[in-house]
């Protein structure tokens, strides 16, 4: 059924057969993958997995050794300009003049794009959220306002695809939500493609449709966020305890088939439950008590699901990026 739906949206970015080598090492392997528009797509994978060796391959900032890609059916080598016209995009920092007000930045941008009016300015500054603050100069802006200024920039032609390499980077919570907020809203009312990668899995988990997952240069899967963190294969959860004595913890912990202790402190643990496996936790909790141990709080750890999916398909190859 969600195949069936998926045919029916219109395919912003195509992706086929993809290589690409940087001298004898392949860093994209084979790939291939459809995005659409009016979703978050985000791409999650270990370092050096390839995922911005793609985006930059998809905004025509690399060659591409083998295969082809298509934005809104235009082939990003042969017919560069028609596809460029539909992707707006942010590769690491938005570069600014930060002696300009957000607004004269705007300006001076739309100079270089056809058909850009003063009401297509005010749309997307206002989408964004910075009507309040625009006539202000750069120099006065925090990082997120800097962040959400680029999406207003990249907005400003009407493209079909947003393009952003880990744009939560160094944002505070407050910042990251807004993003967050922002890139979705533009997908699901706008109808336009956002692709994103980040190394922040919970906000993943939050901002994104479907996820494609790149190990070693290539695709192991594509799948709704929501059918990644509910697969039958996907470890049972993760519990942060605060007790008198985490060492003692971790050894007995350790004796447990189905857990595994992934953090510690002097008086605080995490442990890993594999899929299926919960209703050990009280046996777990009744044998710290009888060595001794004391039990202050045990919770689960919520907006982490995602990343447990991640390193159970990946089987903890290498760090998230």
């Amino acid at each position: 059924m969600e195949r069936e739906m998926e045919l029916e949206k219109n395919i912003a970015v195509k992706i086929e057969h993809v290589s690409k080598w940087f001298g004898k090492r392949k860093v994209v392997d084979d790939l291939s993958l459809e995005t659409y528009e009016g979703e978050v797509f985000g791409f999650l994978g270990p370092n050096g997995a390839g995922k911005t060796t793609t985006i930059k391959m998809a905004v025509g900032l690399i060659g591409i050794d083998e295969g082809h890609i298509e934005i809104c059916g235009a082939d990003v080598e042969k017919k560069f300009e028609k596809a460029m016209a539909n992707v707006g995009g942010i590769v690491e920092n938005p570069e600014m003049y930060k002696y300009m007000t957000g607004l004269n930045n705007l300006k001076q941008y739309a100079r270089m794009r056809k058909g850009v009016t003063p009401e297509r300015i005010r749309e997307v500054v206002e989408l964004v959220g910075l009507t309040n603050r625009i006539n202000e100069k750069i120099s006065r802006y925090s990082l997120g306002m800097r962040q959400r200024l680029g999406v207003a920039q990249a907005l400003l032609h009407h493209p079909k695809v947003l393009i952003l390499d880990e744009p939560t980077n160094g944002l505070d919570p407050a910042g990251i939500r807004s993003l967050r907020d922002i890139l979705r809203t533009i997908a699901h009312k706008e109808q336009i493609c956002v692709i994103v990668s980040s190394h922040l899995m919970s906000e993943m988990q939050l901002m994104c449709d479907r996820v494609g997952i790149i190990v070693n240069g290539k695709l192991i899967r594509v799948t709704s966020v929501e059918e990644l963190v509910q697969g039958e294969n996907i470890t049972g959860g993760r519990y942060r305890y605060h007790i008198s004595d985490s060492e003692k913890a971790s050894q007995i912990i350790g004796g447990f088939q189905n857990a595994s202790v992934i953090e510690t402190d002097p008086n605080h643990l995490e442990i890993l439950l594999e899929a299926g496996n919960e209703q050990i936790l009280s046996e777990i909790n009744r044998k710290l008590v009888l060595n001794g141990i004391e039990l202050y709080t045990v919770a689960p750890i919520e907006g982490q699901k995602l990343e447990d999916a991640f390193i159970e398909l990946t089987k903890g190859d290498g760090q998230i990026a």
